[in-house]
Parts: structure tokens; sequence; C-alpha cells
């Protein structure tokens, strides 16, 4: 199994399929380079891609290394690190959820010089509500809704688990779908304490003042019929950043590529194309 080790000597998990271009996924909280199982074959026919498991998720480093360090700045840092070790000049990057995060914390720390060009699935600048801002999670996660959140994180993870996965897909989902419980069994097999702890790394983050800095393309993919995010999120983001092509997708939730993979390859590799 291929690794790679970063300068905290966290060993991370990658896979690389096709050559040409690189292309990275960085998948979301609680989840794996395994949710692009339906991305991988289709773009690796015509560009190097690359997924990883983040450190504390899927095949990556659960060790003691993950006491500490679980952070979006050390996340950006892996990212990077990770170019490097794969000789990676510049690269298309897609994001989804935390992936959007890590990679608005990576444009915060170094720009875009190593950046094509970037994908955001359905995420927000800002997780949390307040007084000022109404486009966090669901517009209505706010500060003592998080706490009464991180608390069954801390607690009773099973009970988190069935919180929080229906959200990563349409309102109304059949729950004994093959794809929900699939998502729902690799939820459960997570660490809690990297979950809780990257939890709060979202919670305290906010990248609005990065979104004008970004100097590449940006590909916006957000959910027409979501729990957690709509498309205004996305009409926010394409008003803030100065290049983007903004895509809804009707019927989708948050997991979206997931839901209609059709959709996301055909739209996203048109969008790749014409750079």
């Amino acid at each position: 199994m291929p690794y790679f080790v970063t300068d905290d000597r966290c060993k991370l998990y990658y896979e690389e399929k096709g050559q040409g271009e690189p292309l990275i996924f960085v998948h979301g909280w609680t989840c794996s380079r395994r949710y692009f199982k339906n991305q991988v074959a289709v773009f690796a026919q015509k560009y190097r891609v690359i997924t990883y498991d983040l450190r504390g998720h899927g095949d990556s480093d659960r060790s003691d290394i993950t006491e500490t360090g679980m952070s979006l700045d050390r996340f950006a840092m892996d990212l990077k690190e990770l170019m490097d070790y794969l000789n990676i000049k510049t690269a298309n990057i897609c994001g989804w959820s935390m992936g959007t995060s890590i990679l608005l914390n990576f444009v915060q720390l170094y720009g875009c010089d190593r950046l094509k060009s970037l994908c955001f699935i359905d995420m927000t600048p800002k997780l949390l509500n307040d007084d000022t801002w109404d486009l966090g999670q669901g517009r209505n996660l706010d500060m003592a809704g998080n706490l009464g959140f991180m608390d069954v994180l801390a607690t009773n993870w099973p009970l988190a688990c069935e919180l929080f996965i229906p959200n990563l897909f349409h309102a109304g989902v059949d729950t004994s779908s093959e794809l929900f419980q699939w998502c729902m069994g690799q939820a459960l097999s997570n660490t809690p304490h990297c979950m809780l702890n990257m939890w709060i790394a979202m919670a305290v983050k906010d990248y609005r003042a990065v979104l004008p800095t970004i100097s590449v393309p940006v590909f916006l993919a957000y959910s027409g019929d979501g729990t957690i995010y709509f498309p205004a999120h996305g009409e926010y983001m394409q008003a803030n950043i100065p290049t983007t092509t903004l895509d809804i997708f009707p019927g989708c939730g948050h997991g979206l590529f997931m839901e209609n993979p059709e959709k996301f390859n055909a739209d996203y590799g048109a969008f790749l194309a014409a750079l």
C-alpha cells in the first residue's frame, strides 16, 4: 500500500491512477478517498488522478500522531507535502465539504502558485451562523447548536453518525438504500477524537476574506435539494470569487457527486477541458 510520511511523521495513504495533468481529490469530514470511486476511473482516462486519506481518516495514520496536529493548517500542509513528494508543481484540485475548507486554508497559506484550478463541492467559507452571517451550515447552526452537536460527538459517536449522515443526501433520502448504508458504515468506522478535533477546526474558521484572493478558475458544485447547503451558498461563493462556474445539482444533497455522478463527471470534465 502506498504511503508517504509527513514532516511530523504522520503516514498518509494515497493512490494514483492515469497519466497527464495532475488532478487531486480531497475528501470531507468522516470520509475517505473511497467516496470518489465514481470519479477516479472516469477522470483517469485523461488525468493523473490522485486520491488520498486525510490524517485520522481512512487508511491514514490514526496513531498517537493524531492526538495533536488535527487542524486545517496542518491538513493544508499535508496537501502541499503530498504534492512535493509526488513532484507535482501545479495541479487541478477538487475539495468536497471539509476538503473545500482545506483548499481555502491552502490558498491562505501558500497562495495560488501551485494551482491550475479549484473545485469546491457544497461548502461554506464560515460554518457557524451568527447575527451577521446566515450562510453557515443549514443557515441555522449557531454557537449554541454547535456546542450541543460537539457534546454528541464527544460522547456518542454512533448517534452523531445517525444525525449527520442523512445530510449527505437530498431531503427524504431512502435510508435503506445501498449507498446510504455504505456511507453509514464508513462513518461508524472512524475514530471519534479525530472527528471531534476536525469539527472544532472547521467551526472556528472564517475564510470569507480568502475568496477574493483566489486567482485561478473555480468550479462550484452545489446541492439543489440538500439539507445543510443550498444554491444560495454557491451564489455567495460565485459573487466573491473572481472567476467561477456555478453548477447547481437538482435532486441532490451534500454528496451530489455520489448521488448524480454522471452529471458531476460530465460538467466538471467540461470545465477542466476548457481551461
